[in-house]
């Protein structure tokens, strides 16, 4: 049901382990993804991705591109739709094609204050941006894959940091790897702070066999 920068067929499963370097220190995790039965969504035909920590995304592809249009957690009888879909990948995939989407912030968390995280409370609009189409993605494991999509996107956050600094635009900045005929195999999230009243860091996340 996907395309050949993101093949979404039926059965298929990735395991990525995940890493954080942080300024507080954060364990490693592993998601996996899994492409489950296709189903229908508002009289569209669309795939099912589920994600271990217990929410399925419901895409749909057309010549336009990738995009999720609705959301299901596992205690879910029914899944949400989106306000408005939210491109994961938007054709032409040729360099430079752009498209926004809305973000939370991962990462970033208040050092004394709840909630911690900023995720809760922040929202801010990325600018996405195909920066290549023929990249080379070695992994930990010592496989290389290419040619794949390197996706950019870059949003920032005006927060009130320390008062040395005041308020500052602290960039949320996204990376991610498509390669032809296995999808997503690595991505990474960048949220870095100035010290003082906030914790960030950089969570990498890459596909192992």
């Amino acid at each position: 049901m996907g395309n050949e920068w993101f093949p979404l067929r039926e059965g298929d499963e990735q395991t990525l382990a995940v890493t954080y370097r942080m300024d507080e220190p954060r364990e490693p995790e592993q998601w996996v993804l899994r492409v489950e039965q296709p189903s229908v969504f508002q009289d569209q035909p669309v795939a099912v991705r589920h994600h271990s920590a217990g929410v399925s995304y419901y895409l749909k592809v057309d010549e336009q591109g990738v995009r999720r249009v609705a959301t299901r957690t596992d205690i879910d009888n029914e899944p949400t739709a989106d306000p408005e879909p939210v491109w994961v990948l938007k054709a032409p995939y040729q360099v430079g094609t752009e498209w926004t989407t809305v973000t939370v912030p991962y990462l970033l968390q208040r050092r004394n204050e709840h909630p911690r995280d900023l995720k809760y409370t922040h929202k801010a609009q990325m600018t996405w941006r195909i920066e290549a189409v023929d990249d080379v993605v070695k992994l930990a494991d010592g496989s290389t894959h290419q040619p794949c999509l390197r996706v950019v996107g870059q949003a920032r956050l005006n927060l009130y940091t320390d008062p040395v600094n005041g308020f500052s635009d602290v960039p949320l900045i996204s990376r991610e790897w498509y390669c032809r005929g296995e999808g997503l195999v690595k991505l990474e999230r960048e949220e870095k702070v100035p010290a003082g009243f906030m914790t960030g860091g950089v969570l990498s996340a890459e596909w192992v066999r």
